[in-house]
């Protein structure tokens, strides 16, 4: 977790520091910087091919998707030529600054600012961070900096809950994720609220329009109560009768599925307590290549375009079974395996240690007429 939030003020550092000699006249400064992070870049992805115990993998693994989406930044700066701190391009990223008035890690997006908040994480992976995320980040922070919710809607697998959760590792906090259901009844959620108040983690409740319409009145009654502490930066709020300290780094989000049936839709006093984030379609073929990029594979950009398309033709080609899935975590899955396979046969080709994971983990579940077209 230090390497991890080192590297980021590090790297905000840097580009800032970048900025100040394009304005000094240093007209290759951009560049230079890009150099350097692809070259930072190689050397992490050779090191990862190395015979490095399992814990020294998974924290080198998180430092190539961080430092992938540092370069993909800058890369795009030196583009569209951008060349200046000031530019919303640069305002708008998650950047990490050590304060020293404050004496503390502050980070910063937009017109919000957060402290570190030193939650022991462990190393529990981080999502690769694409152009779809970043935006989902950006408007849940700026959610946060009005006191307010932030609530992603969308089809299963797209990553609203995982965005929720890795916002929350960035910022070194706990993110407690609840799945709702028709069973859940007002004091059940008060009794969540209330532990989410006095602990300042995040709360992030799942199917969230899966609730009872009445449970749901009382829940935003509840919501708007803490809100009103936050906006009035009150130390101690009255919840559930009881008075309690309130911890303002407290953050709730609710997931929905606009395509189950029987959901309800959510009452506008409960509505107008969210920012609504939608998301559709994950970029798989980003996603791939970073995640090829992090298992230590060389041509990753080729290989990610030969095995989306492959699971793009296979949804659309093959019969439809119900346990057919060629979503996100079916892919994440195959990824795996093919860096554990690359590690135990690292004399072979690339392509053939892909394809070979890919066949292994789809040929099992095909039924029989599948099995040739495939």
């Amino acid at each position: 977790m230090v390497a991890l939030v080192g590297t980021q003020i590090w790297w905000t550092f840097a580009v800032e520091d970048v900025f100040n000699r394009v304005a000094k006249g240093d007209k290759h400064a951009l560049k230079n910087e890009l150099a350097k992070e692809t070259e930072d870049l190689n050397d992490l992805i050779t090191l990862i091919r190395t015979d490095i115990s399992k814990l020294l993998r998974k924290a080198i693994n998180t430092l190539i998707i961080l430092d992938v989406h540092a370069k993909d930044i800058v890369d795009r700066f030196v583009r569209d030529s951008i060349m200046s701190a000031k530019e919303f391009a640069w305002e708008s990223q998650l950047r990490f600054y050590w304060d020293k008035d404050e004496d503390n890690v502050v980070i910063k997006q937009c017109t919000g600012q957060f402290f570190y908040c030193y939650e022991y994480q462990g190393l529990n992976g981080r999502l690769v961070i694409t152009p779809l995320t970043d935006r989902c980040i950006m408007t849940l922070t700026t959610a946060l900096t009005f006191y307010l919710g932030g609530a992603p809607a969308g089809p299963a697998g797209t990553g609203k809950t995982e965005t929720v959760k890795d916002l929350a590792k960035g910022l070194a906090l706990r993110c407690v994720v609840t799945n709702c259901g028709e069973t859940l009844d007002s004091l059940a959620m008060s009794m969540n609220f209330s532990g989410l108040i006095q602990t300042g983690f995040w709360g992030c409740f799942d199917e969230f329009n899966g609730i009872n319409l009445e449970v749901l009145s009382v829940v935003s009654e509840q919501i708007q109560t803490i809100q009103m502490g936050l906006i009035k930066h009150q130390k101690k709020i009255t919840f559930a009768e009881t008075e309690m300290r309130l911890i303002p780094s407290i953050g709730i989000f609710i997931t929905m599925n606009p395509g189950y049936a029987g959901r309800s839709e959510l009452p506008d006093n409960l509505k107008a307590l969210f920012r609504p984030v939608t998301m559709v379609t994950p970029d798989l073929q980003l996603i791939c290549e970073n995640m090829l990029m992090s298992e230590g594979f060389t041509e990753a950009k080729v290989l990610a375009v030969k095995m989306t398309t492959l699971y793009k033709l296979s949804k659309e080609q093959l019969s439809k079974q119900y346990h057919y899935d060629f979503g996100l975590r079916a892919l994440k899955s195959v990824l795996v395996m093919a860096g554990q396979l690359k590690r135990s046969f690292s004399d072979l080709p690339e392509d053939i240690v892909l394809m070979r994971a890919l066949r292994d983990m789809n040929m099992p579940k095909f039924v029989f007429e599948d099995v040739p077209l495939f």
